[in-house]
């Protein structure tokens, strides 16, 4: 895929997006993420109206709206980064008619900018969000991966890139249920975990993670008897992972420098 760099300027509370300044860079599929898990939290409401309508629609203005408070607009900022490509942009007006332009980026679901999202775009938008929120609430750099053509790498980011995190998948578009599922890699131990400050695949109490998704232990590898494998695939990238009663085929899996 193309590779994007974010220079993102955030506070950690409160920012409108037209704070956000970004800068294209060399090919390659790195990003960063930066995210926060509250902000993300608090608009769980707000998301799954998107899934009735197009990026573009005027209903966002319909409440609950994500296009209302700083926190939701920086929310919808990644969604529209991750569904649409490099070039591509929705302008939205809030209730008072200020207008609000978001810019795609990584192209998941180029589709939903002036239709209605498929599940599968609905998926591939939700593992990427869940793969950029970041516990700390500060700008790390990532190599996305998945089967997605989007997510193509280069050998210089695979040759960087070498240590698996671990996969992202789930729905956050749902009416009906939303769902945010984690597995992690053997690999990414708590400790590597705090050092690199990437914990969304860390879990303290075996049921969620430390950003609040839902755990399902060790991505390639089972964690014990009770707990098999949660992906079909034994080596990272990981795919056909399961949460709850569903196997999700649309994965991201994160892999960070040595």
């Amino acid at each position: 895929m193309t590779k994007v760099s974010l220079l993102v300027s955030l506070a950690l509370v409160g920012c409108a997006v037209d704070d956000l300044e970004t800068s294209d860079v060399e090919q390659g599929v790195t990003t960063t993420n930066r995210l926060a898990t509250n902000k993300l939290s608090s608009n769980r409401l707000a998301t799954n109206r998107l899934a009735t309508n197009s990026l573009s629609n005027a209903a966002l203005t319909a409440q609950p709206s994500l296009i209302e408070t700083a926190d939701g607009r920086e929310v919808f900022w990644y969604v529209v980064a991750c569904a649409l490509p490099a070039g591509s942009s929705v302008t939205v007006q809030d209730s008072t008619g200020h207008s609000y332009t978001f810019w795609g980026e990584i192209g998941l679901a180029p589709g939903w900018e002036t239709a209605t999202p498929t599940i599968a775009d609905r998926h591939w938008v939700t593992a990427c969000l869940l793969a950029r929120t970041n516990y700390y609430g500060v700008e790390v750099q990532i190599s996305m991966r998945g089967s997605h053509p989007a997510l193509a790498t280069t050998l210089t980011e695979t040759s960087t890139f070498k240590v698996a995190e671990g996969g992202f998948y789930g729905d956050l578009f749902d009416t009906a249920a939303q769902s945010w599922y984690a597995c992690g890699s053997k690999r990414w131990t708590s400790t590597l975990a705090a050092d690199a400050q990437r914990t969304c695949t860390i879990s303290q109490d075996g049921v969620t993670t430390m950003c609040g998704f839902t755990y399902t232990y060790f991505c390639g590898t089972a964690y014990d008897r009770t707990h098999p494998a949660a992906c079909g695939t034994t080596k990272a990238p990981f795919g056909k992972c399961k949460g709850g009663a569903t196997t999700w085929n649309e994965v991201i899996t994160i892999f960070l420098p040595n």
